[in-house]
């Protein structure tokens, strides 16, 4: 496991997103040379995913925690490239496992039609610069019944067949996490931004989405630095849409 990261775990927290923000001074001071300090738990009573979503996952079975770094170097207009980062370690870590899953803007994973992980990025600021995130990711890894919901959820074990051992998937997923932003911090964006894109769910194809007006037709061409969708209208038009603007129909 990456050495520069301090991880701590726990049984059980409403949500690792809160539990290390309110814990972060401890957490640095623990481990003031660290890249990054993880939170693990066990369960989730209260997790969150991105538009207010409730997180379901059962207990001892997926991966659940929060990573927070500190990357001064970022500016503010450039905070989405960190949730291109964390998507691209997760398709990485997914990879080594044999799943090619796809990226579902702005945060989500799948596999085909099916969600994998969830990710929810919170921004604090300094200026213009990006003083604090915290990135919380929820993967499910080895779940085989789910409650009932809009978007249908699968796991690692259902895809392959087989338990996955989560200390060793946590491991190469926390190093594949440190790679990516070892690159932001070299000032990769553009390589970054390009395979993020690359791996874009619904890239350059016909599909449903849903806005303020309604539901319609629409090709994704791409994410703006800003974080940003394009989407070319069935009527040539094209839109931009901010986060929780729009929603894919998958």
């Amino acid at each position: 496991m990456a050495d520069n990261i301090y991880i701590e775990h726990l049984r059980e927290v409403d949500s690792t997103n809160r539990y290390i923000r309110d814990e972060a001074s401890r957490l640095w001071g623990i481990s003031p040379h660290s890249q990054a300090v993880a939170v693990v738990s066990e369960r989730q009573t209260a997790g969150r995913g991105q538009r207010g979503n409730v997180w379901h996952s059962r207990q001892g079975v997926n991966l659940l925690f929060s990573i927070m770094v500190r990357p001064a170097f970022l500016a503010a207009a450039q905070q989405f490239l960190l949730s291109e980062a964390v998507a691209l370690a997760l398709h990485r870590t997914l990879l080594q496992y044999g799943i090619d899953a796809l990226l579902k803007w702005p945060n989500d994973i799948y596999a085909g039609r099916c969600k994998l992980a969830g990710v929810l990025v919170e921004i604090d600021y300094s200026g213009s610069s990006v003083e604090q995130a915290i990135i919380g990711i929820g993967l499910n890894v080895n779940q085989t019944d789910f409650p009932a919901m809009d978007k249908l959820p699968v796991s690692m074990k259902m895809l392959l067949g087989i338990e996955v051992d989560r200390e060793r998937l946590l491991s190469h997923l926390l190093d594949s996490c440190i790679v990516y932003y070892n690159l932001l911090a070299s000032g990769e964006y553009d390589a970054i931004h390009s395979a993020y894109r690359e791996r874009l769910l619904g890239l350059g194809e016909q599909r449903t989405y849903t806005d303020t007006d309604g539901t319609f037709e629409g090709t994704i061409e791409g994410v703006e630095p800003t974080g940003h969708l394009l989407v070319r209208r069935a009527d040539g038009a094209l839109s931009r849409y901010a986060f929780k603007e729009i929603e894919q129909v998958v």
